[in-house]
């Protein structure tokens, strides 16, 4: 027999999603500084004092909000590599298509440029950033390219440098998008086929005529 979850309880469970819904939009909004967690419970229909039922401070409501989005993604991009039996080169793009679809359609390009903005006030959530985010980002492209360059894929050249050249194009292009919205000048599939080929042709290994 299947019990019925009461509403009561259904709505508690939901308070969290509420709570983070809502201090996603007012942070993309003002900016981490100027939200304060009486506005977060006012746009979320709760009392500040719910709030802190769930989360500590706003410090690590922002964290959660980062952790909620990318853990699950990159999770996903890394089970994948790890069981990979293609190309390098393809996987490589599927990876950035990963990282493409990730900064094209999540709030997560707005919470970067935060921690850009606003990083020298608030170092904790620059660390948390660094770590959960760009170190796993960049460990994973690392991986990727040493093994392309193990399999006589990918030509020898310094990884870490590489790595720059891949993520930090997708990374500024989301910024742009973020900041100025949709343009015409902006084709984000355009974008992401032109910087897959050039990253493809790149590292590319060399072969003899």
């Amino acid at each position: 027999m299947i019990t019925a979850t009461p509403k009561r309880q259904r709505r508690k469970e939901a308070r969290p999603v509420e709570i983070m819904e809502a201090a996603l939009t007012l942070f993309s909004e003002r900016g981490f500084a100027a939200t304060r967690l009486d506005d977060v419970a006012d746009a979320a229909g709760v009392s500040k004092a719910t709030i802190y039922l769930y989360f500590e401070n706003k410090e690590q409501l922002f964290t959660a909000l980062v952790r909620d989005i990318a853990t699950p993604r990159f999770d996903e991009i890394e089970k994948m590599i790890a069981g990979y039996q293609g190309t390098s080169a393809d996987m490589l793009a599927f990876v950035i298509a990963r990282l493409h679809e990730i900064a094209t359609t999540t709030r997560l390009p707005a919470l970067a440029k935060i921690v850009l903005a606003e990083s020298g006030n608030f170092p904790e959530i620059r660390e948390f950033y660094r770590d959960q985010i760009i170190r796993r980002g960049f460990g994973n492209l690392e991986r990727i390219v040493e093994h392309g360059i193990e399999r006589g894929e990918f030509r020898r050249c310094n990884v870490k440098v590489a790595v720059q050249e891949i993520i930090f194009p997708v990374l500024m292009n989301a910024l742009a998008r973020s900041t100025f919205g949709e343009l015409p000048q902006f084709d984000p599939d355009g974008f992401l086929a032109a910087h897959a080929e050039f990253v493809q042709r790149g590292l590319a290994a060399d072969r003899e005529a």
